[in-house]
């Protein structure tokens, strides 16, 4: 198994400002490969800097190549219908492959806040075909390393691309957001590995996967699906006492940034094409009463002391399988010295032991 971390870019840190939050989180990637982490994953939002800020991951992702050595890296996830011409995110991929051949790790995601399309002036309604047909263009692209096409969506005369892609990814591993059945489908569709943030009671989630690899086996014969990557947000410490009363604190301010920026507490999600999925759990926020809704998102995480994580994806590892685990480690305003600690300690006496748990499975 490998182990790593979901960066979020979240600022509500009193009297910091972006660029000082952003410096700081830096420091926390560097310092993920300094602990012996795998990967990391990096996403895609905009414009509100009080849920996350990363306008260009690619961008930051290869200043992060730069400074190190080891530890893999990638889009956690690009989001495709915010993008005009997938020609141009081709041509991002292929840099990168250039730059950190199999450090790079490539995923996709169709975005979920109604601001972000909004800002960029393109019909939420659309995402779904926007980003099956972008998907698709980019896999090819990769494939052929010749730019051609046109869609509802999208138009390009023929060109070839360079630098050359190094590799397509028909036949080779990468990840897509799959949040929704719909999503996980799609997901399969497309041949790539599901990522996904733990929101829901593990059973949930194991019946998505399930669901996911399924299509999966039937699409792509012959091709074994990944260990899917899951996100949830973990705080680490000796004491049980405190680390479930910085847990509670800080992954309740989260949830509530989630609510808002989302805008699970409204009712646009059953009339938004595409989106009717993600009504129902509105409607259980609305229903179950925010404080509530904080309750059960804290107890669905994996945080804890080092004893208390692994035994949470021990019990998600036996119900589902090999998985990644993709952790979030700072978010909702967490002092970075606090963040630092935890992520030492899941360094030192966490991602060991998961680790092997993976090894474990294979073997038996």
């Amino acid at each position: 198994m490998e182990i790593g971390l979901q960066f979020i870019f979240q600022n509500t840190h009193e009297g910091m400002s972006d660029a000082e939050m952003m410096r700081k989180e830096t420091e926390i990637a560097l310092l993920a490969e300094e602990v012996g982490m795998d990967f990391l994953l990096l996403p895609e939002h905009h414009f509100d800097p009080n849920y996350s800020m990363m306008p260009d991951n690619t961008q930051w992702l290869a200043y992060i190549a730069g400074k190190t050595n080891r530890i893999k890296i990638g889009t956690g996830a690009i989001i495709l219908p915010w993008h005009e011409n997938p020609t141009r995110v081709a041509e991002r991929i292929i840099l990168l492959q250039i730059l950190l051949g199999d450090r790079f790790m490539l995923g996709f995601g169709r975005g979920l806040a109604r601001e972000e399309y909004r800002a960029f002036g393109i019909d939420m309604g659309t995402s779904r075909q926007r980003f099956d047909q972008a998907a698709e263009i980019i896999l090819d692209i990769l494939d052929s390393g010749v730019a051609e096409y046109e869609t509802e969506f999208f138009k390009q005369s023929r060109t070839e691309v360079t630098p050359k892609p190094v590799h397509g990814y028909r036949d080779r591993e990468f990840l897509s957001v799959a949040m929704t059945p719909e999503s996980g489908q799609a997901a399969a569709n497309l041949g790539a590995t599901m990522m996904s943030f733990v929101q829901l009671p593990w059973d949930q989630h194991n019946a998505a996967v399930e669901a996911w690899r399924a299509r999966f086996r039937e699409v792509h014969p012959g091709k074994t699906p990944g260990a899917p990557a899951f996100s949830d947000f973990t705080y680490c410490h000796e004491d049980p006492k405190v680390a479930e009363q910085v847990a509670r604190e800080y992954l309740s301010k989260y949830y509530l940034s989630v609510i808002r920026h989302y805008d699970f507490d409204g009712s646009h999600w059953g009339e938004t094409q595409g989106y009717q999925a993600y009504q129902a759990g509105a409607s259980a926020i609305q229903e179950a009463g925010i404080e509530a809704a904080c309750e059960a998102f804290v107890q669905n995480q994996a945080w804890g002391t080092p004893d208390q994580i692994v035994e949470k994806w021990e019990k998600r590892v036996a119900m589902t399988g090999e998985l990644r685990p993709a952790m979030a480690v700072s978010y909702a305003g967490m002092p970075f010295d606090m963040v630092a600690d935890s992520l030492r300690l899941i360094g030192a006496k966490v991602a060991p032991r998961l680790r092997k748990l993976g090894a474990e499975r294979k073997v038996a």
